[in-house]
């Protein structure tokens, strides 16, 4: 048995281990036993684990990323990330309170506004017919839409200035808004020189207040020279965004007694499939374009009799009808909006030749959804109509406002660019396809949202 410290004959031993060994029934011996080499690393004041130390400097020489990557997977990091995760919950716990909390006000709101509908629609001020009809079935329209984001992007800064007061309303007037809008950062935009001069000026959300949007001008004769060489030219730029899909969603869209406005050299011709169609029109401006697009159709359908081809131009379209009785089901366009001299008046004539529940589809490019996709726009809009005759920098949904139609399908492609729409006359009920999934399950209407 080992010993620390033994008292014998009156002495003791410290610090010296000592084996004891029976001798007799009553008597033992005390052997001092020296373990000096053993005592030399723990007696020391600073002790060294070697294996510590070589693992230390072996990760010393990795590079920054393996060690953190070691860091990360060590119990270390485990246990204190347990502090960072409450704090987190604690932070996230906050910021959900307070989105909810706006959205419970929102809802009260909102049930606030229908109550006063109900009664009287006249008393609903701007803001909260928009918001009304935004969270109802019915659709905002284009100019709406952008109206009720500013409303919106308005109400944010009211929230974070009344951000402690619960009982803060926001219900801003149109001279409110516009106070606060001019009150904001407007980016500006540099055109692309097309002499020496390089203009550099405000960007607006209106077609007719966006000084970069080139004046429209008739371009058949620019089409004129352009026919022969134009799918040759325009047919890798389509390929290298797949446009392909978009003219075959276009076509499949036709429906009864046909009319493609802006033609072209026929480059939707492929993609037609005349089960649906019982005949079909086209329209283009230029004699040039319209002679490639009917050697174009009677190669690919050389039996098919019921097919006109006429030159005129879309602007004139309700002039053309005025001599006729001639109505379509479907008008159908394919990027040609952004050369008409007057896009608004080319959709009014549209109009005017659609049969009762009749529908124009168009596919169309233009403003994005983002705000550097439309500086580059606005940048080369100069540059695009010099080379294509195209303002590719044209607000469609504005268009379409203004030319009194109303749209029941829309999608936007390549960053919001390509604009795939099918719209109505407002007299004119949506059809079955075109309502809302619980509408359509239901068999209910719309409801109709209207301003007194």
């Amino acid at each position: 048995m080992i010993v620390g410290r033994l008292g014998l004959g009156g002495r003791f031993l410290r610090g010296t281990p000592s084996v004891i060994h029976k001798i007799g029934r009553n008597q033992a011996c005390v052997v001092p036993f020296s373990i000096s080499v053993a005592e030399c690393y723990s007696n020391t004041p600073f002790p060294i684990n070697h294996k510590e130390a070589q693992e230390k400097k072996k990760l010393e020489e990795m590079p920054k990323w393996r060690q953190w990557g070691i860091y990360f997977q060590s119990q270390e990091f485990k246990k204190s990330m347990t502090v960072y995760y409450l704090l987190g919950f604690g932070a996230l716990s906050v910021c959900f309170y307070y989105y909810m909390r706006d959205r419970f006000y929102e809802d009260k709101q909102l049930k606030e506004i229908r109550l006063k509908y109900d009664e009287d629609p006249s008393k609903l001020s701007e803001y909260e017919y928009l918001m009304l009809k935004a969270f109802s079935t019915d659709k905002l329209k284009p100019k709406e839409r952008k109206k009720f984001i500013l409303y919106q992007m308005m109400r944010k800064e009211f929230r974070r200035k009344n951000f402690f007061d619960y009982n803060a309303v926001f219900n801003p007037s149109p001279a409110e808004l516009e106070d606060w809008y001019s009150k904001q950062a407007v980016r500006s935009t540099k055109r692309v020189p097309l002499n020496d001069d390089t203009e550099e000026e405000e960007t607006s959300t209106k077609n007719a207040d966006n000084a970069h949007i080139v004046p429209g001008s008739d371009t058949t004769e620019f089409f004129e020279k352009k026919a022969e060489q134009y799918d040759k030219e325009i047919k890798w730029e389509e390929r290298a965004v797949f446009m392909g899909r978009r003219r075959r969603w276009l076509m499949k869209n036709l429906r009864g007694d046909v009319l493609e406005v802006s033609c072209g050299t026929g480059r939707n011709i492929p993609y037609l499939d005349l089960d649906n169609i019982d005949s079909i029109t086209f329209l283009d401006s230029s004699s040039e374009m319209m002679n490639i697009t009917r050697s174009k159709f009677r190669k690919a359908f050389p039996k098919y009799q019921k097919a006109a081809f006429t030159v005129g131009r879309a602007e004139e379209l309700a002039d053309l009808a005025s001599r006729s009785s001639v109505k379509y089901d479907t008008i159908v366009e394919a990027f040609g909006l952004c050369a008409h001299q007057d896009p608004v008046k080319a959709l009014q004539s549209m109009a005017k030749l659609l049969k009762p529940g009749g529908r124009i589809v168009l596919l169309e490019h233009g403003r994005s959804t983002w705000d550097f996709i439309n500086n580059h726009l606005d940048f080369r809009a100069e540059k695009r109509m010099k080379t294509w005759a195209c303002r590719w920098n044209l607000d469609i949904g504005e268009l379409i406002d203004d030319a009194g139609l109303d749209i029941t399908y829309e999608k936007r492609v390549h960053l919001g660019t390509t604009w795939l729409l099918v719209c109505k006359r407002p007299e004119d009920p949506i059809s079955l396809e075109e309502k809302p999934f619980y509408n359509k399950l239901f068999g209910k209407d719309v409801p109709q949202i209207k301003k007194a």
